[in-house]
């Protein structure tokens, strides 16, 4: 069912047997359990910058956004965890107590997990290939531009190396498949036709927008930015490896603005290939339920989409699995479900 066309476009990302996806004011995360059920959660997006602030201007925008959906996405993989836990508790024994909020991790621990993951993620993919280089046989013969270019090759290989890694463990794949889902739901609703689940199905798992892309695009830039800084002595390449960092996601985030505005110009298709070729590796075909558990969470957000009238109403919950006062429920859901 579709209502007026929302020209709005929506991003997200999959968690933990669900998706949480973001809208113009506000964001959902719809996560499926096990006995079937949708625990699903709305908030506004209080603290992050919204459209005519400065952290909206061109260059400024590609970093503070990448810091955005770092700590939402965030957010939301611990609110799909939680939900896990929840229903594992309930199962157990000896269930948590009603008065006791449910927790896999702390919000400090989090945090802290967050600092590592970040830091070890620049140490391998950042400045780890930037020493690689020099340990090759043969390097010192190389030009600079050569020497960028292994490099560039280096961390590509070693982030598809990652990538294939984790991507073994089956509880990986389930989020790969539901990353899928995200993007055939978002490419379906951006065709502007009927959004149901067998028309999202239709759709393909890719999307230029994607963080896939933008990873892609950064080590690109990253070659080109480099190649003007010639190749000084190891201390000084990796001080300089970090401090172009924030410029290069900058130029990644709006190259990949562009190419997700005019996706369907050759300019916008060149531009995007690469890392919808990239995304094959993070992405998997979503089931029908899975596609189901996005257009619950897309339901949320989007004016113009209403779920079937035989489909089960989810149970409406706040960030710390607290049911939503039925009003309020009733109020956010108007028009969408």
């Amino acid at each position: 069912m579709i209502a007026e066309k929302d020209d709005h476009h929506y991003g997200g990302q999959a968690v933990i047997e669900g998706v949480m996806l973001r809208g113009k004011d506000d964001y959902a995360v719809a996560v499926r359990r096990q006995d079937g059920q949708i625990i699903l959660l709305r908030e506004p997006l209080a603290g992050y910058a919204r459209e005519g602030s400065w952290l909206r201007w061109p260059l400024i925008r590609g970093n503070y956004g990448l810091y955005e959906s770092l700590s939402l996405g965030l957010k939301a993989l611990q609110f799909s965890a939680n939900v896990a836990m929840q229903e594992e508790q309930e199962r157990s024994a000896a269930p948590q107590a009603s008065d006791e909020r449910p927790s896999v991790l702390s919000r400090v621990l989090m945090t802290l997990t967050m600092v590592v993951s970040v830091a070890l993620g620049l140490g391998l993919f950042v400045l780890l290939p930037a020493w690689v280089v020099d340990l090759l046989p043969g390097s010192e013969a190389l030009s600079t531009i050569g020497k960028n270019l292994v490099e560039g090759l280096a961390r590509l290989v070693m982030i598809v190396a990652y990538i294939l890694g984790i991507s073994r463990m089956p509880y990986v794949r389930r989020v790969f498949e539901y990353h899928g889902a995200e993007h055939a739901t978002i490419n379906c609703h951006e065709a502007g036709g009927p959004v149901t689940v067998a028309s999202c199905a239709g759709f393909s798992p890719l999307h230029p927008r994607c963080g896939t892309a933008f990873l892609l695009l950064v080590i690109v830039v990253k070659i080109i930015v480099n190649s003007f800084l010639g190749w000084p002595e190891l201390w000084l390449r990796l001080l300089l490896r970090l401090a172009v960092l924030p410029p290069i996601a900058a130029l990644a985030y709006e190259i990949l603005r562009v190419a997700g505005k005019r996706r369907d110009s050759g300019l916008a298709k060149v531009l995007s290939w690469p890392g919808l070729l990239l995304q094959k590796l993070t992405t998997r075909q979503p089931d029908e339920q899975q596609i189901q558990t996005t257009l619950y969470a897309l339901a949320a957000l989007a004016p113009d989409v209403s779920l079937p009238a035989d489909w089960p109403l989810p149970r409406q919950v706040d960030a710390d699995l607290q049911p939503v006062a039925e009003e309020e429920s009733e109020d956010g859901m108007a028009g969408s479900i």
